[in-house]
């Protein structure tokens, strides 16, 4: 088993750093496309920028300059008009004048007669002037009129070259927009491709830590088996000893239970022996003492009889005579025997006095008896605690070695589980970089097909440019004709 799983983990290990190092891969090449794209972005947005301010700048100036040198021919037109037709007004009047002073002296050569010679050359002359005048005037009138239908004309033609130049401008416009619209969808691409190519990043990331902790679950189930393992060896041990201590103490208490037994039949035999010794003696020295108390009653009533004899004897005397040396040997015979009593009264307390020793030993070696007896109870019960707990022990190791086997036996499930959850996992991140792999493939067309793209534009770009110069150049061109014209007809008149 243990040579398996050495082996499923070292395929699973070289796995994973093939898999790391194709991720290392995967990643130098997406930062390389990110590269890629990010400095293709920015040159898109200097030529945008470069080919937008030139045109905006083109085609400023040139409206500029043409529309105020339209402005200025407009006005002097407008000016050369005003004069032009305040000329006419005053010729007009003038004329008018002239008619009605004709009409008048018509009437007054009419209404009066002829008048002197002088006044009437005088006033053919200031006709013949007047009609020159007028002559001049009708046909600087005719000048200016046909003057102004061809500035009228240019004029039109230059509002038309305006409307189209507006529409060009607006075409342009329309175009810049466009342009910006596709910009704008190229940037929106960009931010696509970043997201994705972020999105992968944090898939990479996501399935970096995954392996990572696949690797630290594999190595957690494995310190967990191998710890496994090592309770179930330590337990087997723990039980093997158990067993032998059971046994041993089972023996020792078999021992014990004898040596209790033959101690407790020996004390039992020693404790009869002394209790019956004891009785024995006892028995004799309350026999001898009893004897010997009963003689010295006997004694005692003789010799308290004797006492009273002499006591009525010695009273009878001394009522009768003198002390006699008689009655002294008789006192001394009473002292002598009242001490021989009061030895005797002594002995007796001393005999009292051991036949409460020998009770006091007799029920200091019952007391010593039911102290061992209870000290060799304890002993048994706490040998009984102890091989109960034993049992218990032994109980509780069977219980943690049937555990340690369930729990052997799932964790071989779990590892199991995990081998092909792993395999499982592999098969999906190999499936999963090919989709990555293809993804890129897709990224890398598109890139090359956006370049290909973006250089028509640019090209188709450069030709509009260049085609709208042109043309900016012939329309500059053509209005600079026009303004040649108008100032000499503005000199001549």
């Amino acid at each position: 088993m243990d040579e398996r799983l050495n082996n499923n983990l070292k395929a699973l290990q070289a796995e994973v750093e093939f898999h790391r190092q194709n991720q290392t891969l995967v990643d130098q090449e997406i930062k390389n496309l990110i590269a890629d794209n990010q400095k293709l972005s920015q040159q898109v947005g200097v030529l945008l920028k470069e080919k937008l301010q030139f045109a905006q700048q083109s085609l400023d100036n040139d409206q500029r300059e043409e529309l105020e040198e339209l402005k200025k021919q407009v006005n002097l037109l407008t000016k050369e008009r005003d004069s032009l037709h305040v000329l006419w007004q005053t010729s007009q009047k003038t004329i008018d004048a002239l008619d009605i002073e004709l009409k008048a002296y018509q009437n007054y050569d009419d209404g009066h007669g002829k008048q002197n010679s002088n006044d009437k050359r005088d006033l053919e002359y200031k006709l013949d002037t007047a009609l020159s005048d007028y002559v001049e005037l009708e046909a600087k009138y005719k000048k200016i009129h046909s003057e102004l239908n061809h500035i009228e004309k240019v004029l039109k033609d230059k509002d038309k070259d305006i409307i189209h130049y507006k529409e060009k401008c607006d075409a342009l416009e329309t175009e810049v927009e466009n342009l910006k619209r596709s910009l704008d969808e190229y940037k929106i691409n960009l931010t696509a491709e970043r997201k994705s190519r972020d999105d992968i990043k944090a898939q990479l990331l996501l399935s970096q830590k995954d392996c990572v902790d696949k690797i630290k679950r594999e190595a957690e189930a494995k310190t967990k088996v191998a710890e496994a393992l090592q309770l179930f060896d330590v337990v087997t041990t723990q039980k093997n000893e158990a067993y032998k201590k059971i046994a041993e103490i089972t023996e020792e208490l078999d021992s014990l239970k004898q040596n209790v037994c033959q101690i407790e039949r020996k004390a039992e035999a020693s404790y009869r022996k002394e209790v019956d010794e004891l009785k024995q003696n006892y028995n004799e020295k309350v026999t001898d003492m009893l004897r010997h108390i009963r003689n010295l009653d006997a004694e005692l009533v003789e010799k308290g009889l004797l006492l009273n004899k002499t006591m009525r004897w010695c009273k009878q005397k001394n009522d009768m005579s003198s002390v006699d040396p008689k009655l002294a040997l008789a006192e001394q015979r009473l002292e002598a025997m009242f001490q021989e009593l009061v030895c005797s009264e002594r002995r007796n307390i001393q005999v009292v006095c051991e036949k409460q020793c020998l009770v006091m030993d007799i029920q200091r070696i019952q007391d010593v008896h039911t102290r061992e007896r209870k000290r060799w109870e304890w002993e048994g019960n706490l040998m009984k605690t102890q091989i109960e707990e034993l049992k218990l022990q032994v109980d509780h190791l069977q219980k943690s070695l049937n555990e340690s086997h369930e729990m052997i036996t799932k964790l071989q499930s779990v590892l199991s589980s995990r081998t092909e959850l792993n395999q499982k996992m592999v098969s999906t991140k190999e499936e999963e970089l090919i989709e990555l792999n293809k993804h890129l493939e897709n990224q890398m067309e598109l890139n090359k097909k956006w370049k290909e793209s973006y250089i028509d534009m640019t090209e188709k770009l450069k030709q509009r440019l260049c085609s709208l110069q042109r043309e900016n150049k012939e329309l500059k061109l053509q209005l600079n004709i026009p303004q040649l014209s108008s100032p000499s007809t503005s000199n001549g008149s």
